[in-house]
C-alpha cells in the first residue's frame, strides 16, 4: 500500500510502499485497548500512603477519664473518629503493574499502525542529511504547519539524530520516540504518525516482521503435511 513521502519541510515528494501484509492486518480494539490500560498502570508508582492511628504520633495520654465525664469511653486522641486521627482503609503502597506476552504486545502494535495506514494518518519522512534536519524547534512547528496537523503527532525517528528528538521538546502537540521504542499506546494516543524511512525500516524488520515470518512458515508447514497425507 502506498503512504505519502514528505521531505523536512512538509513537502509531498512522491510515495512510499509499506507491504500489503502490514496494512491488511486487522485492527483488535479490545487488544489495544488492553494494551493501553496495562500501559498506563505500569507507569503509576503505587507510593501513596496514609497512616492508620498505631502510625499516628501522639495519642499515649488517655484524653479524659474512663467514666464520670458523661462521654463515650476514648483511650486515645489519635482514634480515627477524631481530628487528626489515623485514616481508615486508607491507600497503602502497592504494585499497579499489569504484563502482556510479547504476542500480544506485537499483535496490538501491528493492528495500530495497519489502522493508521489505512486511514491516510500515517507519513514516511525522507531520512534527514546534515543541511536537511530539524535543527531547531521552529522547524519541527514548521512541519506540523505545511501538513495542517493540528492533533497531537508522534514523530518517530531512528533514534541518531538526538538534536531533531530535542526539537519537539517544547511542542505541546506533538511527541518524538525512537523506532525502537515505539508501542501501541503511543500510536494509539496520537491522531498522526510521521516516520523517517530508516525509522520504518527498522521497525519492520526487527519486530513486524517476526510476526509475519511466523504466519509464513506455519502456511508452509501445513502444506507439507497435506501433501505427506495425499502421498
Amino acid at each position: 500500500m502506498k503512504v505519502k513521502l514528505i521531505d523536512h519541510k512538509g513537502t509531498i515528494i512522491g510515495d512510499h510502499n509499506i507491504d500489503n501484509s502490514i496494512s491488511s492486518y486487522p485492527l483488535n480494539l479490545p487488544l489495544i485497548h488492553q494494551n493501553v490500560v496495562a500501559f498506563n498502570a505500569n507507569q503509576r508508582q503505587g507510593t501513596h500512603k496514609t497512616k492508620t492511628r498505631s502510625e499516628v504520633r501522639g495519642g499515649g495520654r488517655k484524653p479524659f477519664a474512663q467514666k464520670g465525664t458523661g462521654r463515650a469511653r476514648s483511650g486515645s486522641i489519635r482514634n480515627p473518629i477524631n481530628r487528626g486521627g489515623g485514616i481508615i482503609f486508607g491507600p497503602s503502597p502497592r504494585s499497579y503493574k499489569k504484563s502482556l506476552n510479547k504476542k500480544m504486545k506485537l499483535n496490538a502494535l501491528l493492528s495500530t499502525i495497519a489502522y493508521k495506514i489505512n486511514q491516510k494518518k500515517l507519513f514516511v519522512l525522507k531520512d534527514f542529511t546534515n543541511t536537511k534536519k530539524f535543527d531547531k524547534t521552529k522547524d519541527t512547528i514548521n512541519l506540523l504547519n505545511v501538513l495542517k496537523l493540528e492533533k497531537h503527532s508522534l514523530l518517530v525517528l531512528d533514534g541518531a539524530d538526538k538534536q531533531s528528538i530535542q526539537s519537539t521538546a517544547n511542542i505541546p502537540n506533538i511527541r518524538s520516540l525512537s523506532s525502537d521504542l515505539i508501542n501501541a499506546p503511543a500510536i494509539a494516543r496520537s491522531e498522526y504518525i510521521i516516520i523517517t524511512e530508516k525509522g520504518l525500516t527498522n521497525l519492520i524488520e526487527n519486530r513486524l516482521n517476526k510476526k509475519l515470518k511466523i504466519k509464513t512458515s506455519k502456511a508452509k508447514k501445513s502444506t507439507k503435511t497435506k501433501e505427506e497425507i495425499d502421498a
